[in-house]
């Protein structure tokens, strides 16, 4: 918490104060013999402000604002893109769920999911595929080892 005092005048006693908590910022402007009642006013009304603030915060969270990232991520994860997908289809198949986007909007979050190796595309423009990336099984430590061993012996090779 930060006070300052930003003004002080002999008329009528008084004073101006800056009180900064966190993001919020008050003014007050009383007289020399109210500044102990003012300034706790003000901590008060700012401590209510922060209590409520975390209860609005939920309530925007709570209504599930969903992009289309998000949806497309969702259907990796329930397996809907176990077998290859036309954009079409996951247009489709978002509209069907209740979300309408432009195919142009999805078009991208499918090239993001592809750039992330999360999915996988086939096929030629304008006609493309899309289908879950799958994962390879971890490696043992003997595996992992044998392939380092490979990399630097190729790397001193080039050198």
């Amino acid at each position: 918490m930060l006070l300052k005092m930003v003004n002080m005048s002999n008329k009528n006693n008084t004073v101006k104060i800056r009180l900064n908590v966190g993001e919020i910022t008050i003014e007050i402007e009383t007289t020399l013999e109210n500044v102990e009642e003012a300034v706790r006013k003000a901590v008060q009304g700012i401590q209510e402000a922060q209590i409520s603030q975390p209860k609005q915060k939920e309530a925007r969270e709570g209504r599930g604002v969903t992009t289309c990232l998000d949806l497309l991520e969702r259907l990796i994860a329930e397996g809907w893109f176990a077998e290859p997908r036309s954009l079409s289809d996951v247009v489709g198949e978002l509209a069907r769920r209740g979300y309408h986007y432009d195919p142009t909007a999805v078009s991208h979050g499918l090239l993001d999911l592809v750039r992330r190796m999360r999915l996988i595309r086939e096929g030629r423009p304008k006609r493309y595929l899309y289908r879950v990336a799958r994962e390879l099984p971890p490696k043992t430590g003997e595996e992992a080892r044998d392939e380092a061993v490979e990399v630097e012996t190729e790397a001193r090779r080039l050198d």
